[in-house]
């Protein structure tokens, strides 16, 4: 089995598509912790996405559109406004941008199955392994 980094400073640089092929994907990262939004830009950037910050639900909603992103992380649990409505609005103006729900609430398989029915992407929990998480959000991107 290949060796997985443990820390973001393992992680190799590369892009997550082939050079001149095709954009840099662009991901909004949304949390009301602004820490964890500089991590997961940190991370991501590194292995060539393009990192929009958003640090509330309605700044999300304010901003996705004229960001053109690909996928949204979001919080589930944020004070403005819970990611599940954040998420509930979006999908009613829009079927195609990708979610992935990040929390430090942990979800059984069946729930995940269940939130994927829904239009989920996928669910990742905190605190992350960025190897980890950036495996996920390469496959969620790939799909």
């Amino acid at each position: 089995m290949e060796h997985l980094p443990s820390t973001y400073h393992e992680i190799k640089t590369e892009e997550p598509q082939e050079r001149g092929k095709r954009k840099k994907h662009k991901i909004m990262a949304v949390d009301n912790e602004k820490t964890t939004v500089n991590l997961i830009k940190e991370i991501l950037e590194k292995v060539g996405y393009e990192v929009v910050p958003a640090f509330s639900g309605k700044e999300c909603l304010q901003q996705y559109k004229s960001a053109k992103v690909d996928l949204i992380l979001l919080d589930i649990m944020m004070p403005d406004m819970s990611g599940w409505d954040v998420y509930e609005r979006i999908r009613k103006e829009d079927k195609k941008v990708k979610v992935v729900l990040i929390s430090v609430l942990d979800v059984t398989p069946s729930r995940l199955e269940s939130l994927k029915k829904e239009g989920i992407s996928d669910y990742i929990t905190k605190p992350f392994s960025p190897s980890i998480f950036v495996e996920r959000i390469h496959k969620v991107m790939k799909s």
